[in-house]
């Protein structure tokens, strides 16, 4: 896999591991976990590890039939709910900073704004 490539998603929380599968699945269709593991050279445990965050993530679905195969959703919608999924964890981020400042600000003991530096000779 292309280095560039594989730095690129790493920024939407994607690993080495994942991309690699992703990309397969991409390219190659729909796939079990045996043929995943023979074509990636990996574990079947490595696969299913990696299989799992990228559902998570919704970059992939998995089959109803036995044994399940698994087939990569399109770049875009991929890409899409990444970015959706870390909007939605800025915003909740945001929520809580107020809360954590006014928690963080009743454990300060009242007093001037700036901290005293007390130096002991």
């Amino acid at each position: 896999m292309e280095k560039a490539l594989a730095e690129r998603l790493r920024m939407f929380g994607i690993d080495e591991k994942q991309a690699c599968l992703y990309l397969t699945l991409l390219t190659s269709g729909a796939k079990t976990l045996v043929e995943l593991a023979e074509m990636t050279e990996a574990s079947r445990s490595e696969v299913l590890n990696a299989l799992n965050g990228l559902r998570e993530r919704g970059m992939i679905e998995e089959s109803s039939e036995r044994p399940i195969k698994y087939h990569a959703v399109s770049i875009e919608a991929a890409l899409d709910a990444a970015v959706m999924r870390h909007a939605y964890d800025l915003r909740r981020m945001e929520r809580s900073k107020q809360e954590i400042i006014e928690l963080v600000n009743r454990q300060l003991p009242a007093g001037p704004d700036e901290a005293t530096l007390l130096v002991v000779k």
